[in-house]
């Protein structure tokens, strides 16, 4: 594991020269906070949504490891995919418990889009787990309450980087418990080489939450572009100051995430759509709520949406589209959770 980490995390960005120009424009409060878990060797760009946050954040940032970039797939031959030949996955895989192996498979089988088999792909997962390759805990700094598997030999991220042969892209939120040496987070993976891996870490209520954006190429009439990616795990509650639940921070969230997707360098030619998905634990009121008001007024491409439930606690999962003219997506949840407490919701792209 450390081998490959270290390989992932240093090693330089090898598609760069693939990849379309993409300007370097940020939100005027960007900051960059200082902690040993943000590699300067690494091709990840950072953000902070909150410069006021920057201290309490990086006492959660040193209690994790370095993040995992594999930045291309084993196998990358293969034609670029035209947006109707790619599928989006959003699902929150609740650590060891997710079965992501499983619905890779099932992807690749066609068992989850009525019999055609999918060979391109993007999953943006939440609540990965990496176990081993964090720092010992200083009791100084900041982590979760433990989130323990059923089987404490699960396959991890690291496992799952080594074994899959997808482009992967791992950056860890929280320490999973000061007694173990284990951190979460979230994760983009992908058939496709994942291009300019961003990580924006979101304004912190409870705990800290990174939202991960990369991009991946697609073949166009117009020749080859960007999709932008975009995946976020956002707060369930608040923090003890407002008493856990009588403030709502997930509309904060968004809006931070939203600043960075209202950019120019989301809107330029060389981008074929922009693509946001995530958890967004919206346990008050599932679509209700403002969070998924702000985001699915911003997502002008949705034909179609299944508004089924997504967990035991209502409809927390989503994905959102905002896509050239002439293209649609739609979504549904699918009928398995693979292991976790969570389905998957699948998004498919039409014209």
């Amino acid at each position: 594991m450390n081998t490959l980490l270290a390989i992932t995390v240093l090693s330089a960005c090898t598609a760069s020269s693939l990849a379309i120009a993409r300007p370097a424009t940020a939100p005027a409060n960007a900051v960059s906070t200082t902690c040993p878990a943000r590699d300067v060797s690494s091709p990840i760009e950072w953000q902070t949504a909150d410069v006021a946050d920057a201290g309490e954040l990086s006492r959660w940032c040193r209690a994790v490891g370095n993040p995992v970039f594999v930045e291309a797939p084993i196998a990358t031959a293969a034609p670029l995919p035209s947006l109707d030949e790619l599928v989006m996955v959003s699902w929150n895989a609740h650590l060891a418990e997710g079965e992501l192996v499983d619905l890779v498979g099932k992807l690749r089988s066609g068992a989850l889009t009525g019999g055609r088999p999918v060979a391109h792909f993007v999953l943006l997962v939440q609540e990965l787990y990496r176990r081993g390759d964090v720092p010992a805990f200083d009791r100084r700094d900041r982590s979760a309450h433990a989130i323990r598997p059923r089987d404490p030999e699960s396959r991890d991220i690291d496992d799952h980087a080594a074994s899959l042969g997808l482009s992967i892209l791992y950056v860890p939120s929280m320490r999973n418990g000061p007694e173990l040496n284990e951190d979460r987070g979230n994760a983009i993976i992908s058939t496709e080489p994942l291009l300019d891996p961003f990580a924006l870490e979101l304004p912190l209520a409870r705990q800290r939450r990174v939202a991960l954006g990369a991009a991946v190429q697609v073949r166009t009439s117009e020749g080859t572009k960007r999709l932008e990616l975009m995946d976020a795990h956002l707060e369930p509650v608040s923090s003890p100051k407002t008493l856990w639940v009588f403030k709502n921070p997930r509309a904060g969230q968004v809006r931070a995430i939203l600043d960075v997707l209202n950019a120019p360098r989301y809107a330029n030619d060389a981008v074929a759509g922009v693509v946001l998905g995530g958890d967004f634990n919206t346990v008050r009121a599932g679509a209700g709520e403002d969070a998924y008001h702000l985001a699915r007024a911003w997502s002008n491409s949705l034909a179609r949406e299944d508004a089924r439930n997504t967990h035991l606690m209502g409809r927390l999962d989503y994905l959102f589209f905002r896509l050239a003219d002439g293209w649609t997506a739609s979504t549904a949840r699918l009928d398995e959770r693979f292991g976790s407490d969570h389905y998957p919701v699948l998004g498919t792209f039409s014209r």
